[in-house]
């Protein structure tokens, strides 16, 4: 049981332990019947109803004193279950399997909170999927986890190495790129999402490097008339993909 709780541990505090197991840690029942049959093993000090859906599946559940499961909990309030769950690989082809996609690209998002929220409100307007460059946030941090309350598992998020090479390849495959930039001179409702698009969005103080953001086939901003300087990316994004899924749902 030691052994458990230590890889446990491990996969809760270094993305390196993470990375070399393809395998990461969610916590409370939402989040591991969510993970569904991803779920390597599971650790419980409380009997949860959830355990007899594992059990009946045939994945080894693991009971622990609430001292031990409260040393490798990383929420205030302990939920009194987590699973190990195995990383699900996917390519850049798998957010192009809609008629029309509709993808974010996010370039350097540092903030786990933002990235969660990202993923969710793209699970939310029904997007094809989420790609994230070297650089951005590890998506299976347990903050990002837990802000996506389960997206994550929900639609294809793909994690590239080279942001330019991906932007390219998505343009090869007639993906129109609409990047978001507070300084251009159109404004996002202006921009046609009607058909294939992806919404690129970067760096929460940068902003997308000049490199990227030159690749796009236009650049939008949010209009702010009033006292605020900026919006944080997550609800840049969701301001965006909203009238994204508005236009496609109905029209200009």
């Amino acid at each position: 049981m030691k052994e458990k709780l230590r890889l446990v541990k491990n996969l809760l505090e270094k993305r390196k332990a993470r990375h070399k197991e393809h395998r990461f840690v969610v916590e409370g029942p939402h989040l591991v019947e969510e993970a569904g049959d991803l779920v390597s093993f599971a650790v419980y000090s409380e009997r949860l109803p959830i355990l007899e859906k594992l059990q009946k599946k045939g994945i080894d559940c693991y009971k622990v004193s609430r001292e031990q499961f409260a040393d490798v909990s990383e929420v205030e309030t302990p939920q009194g279950i987590l699973a190990v769950v195995k990383e699900k690989k996917y390519e850049l082809k798998d957010v192009l399997k809609d008629s029309n996609p509709l993808v974010v690209f996010c370039v350097g998002v540092q903030d786990p909170g933002n990235l969660g929220t990202i993923i969710r409100t793209a699970d939310a307007v029904g997007a094809s999927g989420v790609v994230l460059s070297r650089g951005t946030v590890d998506l299976y941090n347990s903050k990002v986890i837990r802000s996506t309350m389960g997206s994550l598992f929900h639609l294809p998020i793909v994690q590239v190495e080279d942001a330019s090479e991906a932007i390219e390849y998505l343009k090869g495959r007639k993906i129109r790129m609409i990047a978001t930039d507070n300084k251009a001179e159109k404004d996002y409702f202006s921009a046609e999402y009607k058909g294939p698009s992806a919404i690129l969005v970067g760096n929460e103080g940068a902003g997308l490097e000049k490199g990227i953001a030159d690749l796009a086939d236009e650049a939008v901003k949010i209009p702010m008339p009033g006292k605020a300087e900026s919006l944080n990316v997550g609800i840049s994004t969701a301001v965006v993909l909203y009238e994204a899924y508005r236009q496609r749902k109905y029209g200009r």
